[in-house]
């Protein structure tokens, strides 16, 4: 055979062996279209009475206001808007009673925050469809009582909200309604893992994006499942690939639904650890997927968390450990910390016990 016949052949082999992303195609994500998830939605004034706003402070008190009288917030005597404000955008099926809640409002509290828990479980316990349509109106009300407390002093520059999964396009509306109704910028949004099923393929208006606030973090757990692959704000860090996270099982990584909650609990121990999760900034989602930024140059990291540095935007791929605290520090600047090539050296062991 000639020689450059041969050539053409291993480099056809190679080529299949290898294979190509943009060939085999992309993975869509659960319920990435549902028909009418953009039909408007309202809420009547009747039932407006059931969007409830938590305040907590003063060491873990509360008191719940509805939103026919929230305007009274600027007067409660746990809030002073001198101080940075927090408000939480509860998930799908989601309560402020529930641990999730409690665990974010007792640590922002602890962090100074005047902490404002938005309760719309009543139209978050709906079928799904119809609750992400919910969101919008729920964000244009709960937008409403934030502009009122803005005339009594609250500072939209030290103004946060945080949301999970369908709260973070919830604390969206919130701010693009915000914006609306004040012409003013909130200073803040954490989305944690933003909902993918049912907004995919929906545009930067109708979803999280990075132009809701003067600043967006987004952490994305599991991009083909619960949540969603877009990059959707300033900076975005793709934990371990930002498709599965590592398990307590050493072959197999988390499910979907135990990978879309980790956010949660990565959230929490950034807040108490503001400096340890260390993400190494990438050229493409595509490579954040891969785990392949490490040659990237030149080399450029960011924090997630509270200490994030807002003058390096970007996409960002973050290697944890599988054990809480999960941070691995600088170590995670280190390939051989990328968690599911650690899993697949089970192969390696195997074929060395086996055949040398």
């Amino acid at each position: 055979m000639p020689a450059t016949w041969y050539c053409v052949i291993v480099l056809f082999f190679l080529s299949v062996s290898v294979g190509d992303r943009a060939e085999e195609g992309y993975p869509r994500g659960l319920m990435s279209v549902c028909p009418g998830s953009t039909k408007p939605a309202t809420i009547p004034r009747s039932q407006l009475k059931y969007l409830f706003f938590v305040v907590q402070g003063n060491g873990g008190t509360r008191h719940t206001y509805t939103y026919w009288n929230a305007k009274k917030i600027a007067t409660d005597p746990r809030i002073d808007f001198k101080r940075k404000t927090i408000v939480v955008a509860i998930g799908y099926l989601d309560s402020t009673n529930f641990p999730i809640s409690a665990m974010f409002a007792n640590e922002y509290e602890a962090r100074g925050y005047n902490v404002i828990l938005v309760d719309n479980q009543r139209f978050a316990t709906v079928h799904y469809f119809l609750a992400s349509r919910l969101m919008r109106p729920v964000g244009l009300h709960v937008a409403e009582v934030l502009a009122q407390l803005t005339q009594s002093g609250l500072d939209p520059a030290k103004l946060e909200l945080i949301g999970f999964s369908l709260g973070a396009h919830t604390a969206s509306y919130i701010a693009k309604n915000y914006q609306h109704l004040t012409g003013k910028n909130i200073s803040r949004i954490y989305g944690l893992e933003p909902a993918g099923p049912c907004f995919r393929a929906l545009e930067k208006n109708e979803r999280l994006h990075e132009s809701d606030a003067d600043f967006v973090q987004v952490i994305h757990t599991n991009i083909d499942g619960f949540g969603m692959p877009a990059k959707m704000g300033h900076v975005d860090f793709y934990v371990n690939g930002g498709e599965f996270q590592p398990s307590d099982w050493s072959l197999f990584p988390c499910s979907a639904t135990c990978s879309h909650f980790r956010v949660l609990s990565l959230w929490l121990s950034a807040l108490k650890n503001p400096t340890k999760f260390i993400g190494i900034q990438c050229d493409s989602i595509q490579q954040a997927r891969d785990a392949k930024c490490y040659d990237r140059v030149p080399k450029e990291t960011n924090v997630m968390g509270p200490n994030v540095d807002i003058n390096k935007p970007g996409i960002f791929y973050l290697s944890t450990n599988k054990h809480h605290p999960f941070y691995l520090g600088r170590k995670g600047l280190r390939e051989d910390y990328v968690a599911w090539r650690r899993i697949s050296d089970i192969n390696d062991i195997v074929g060395t016990e086996i055949y040398v």
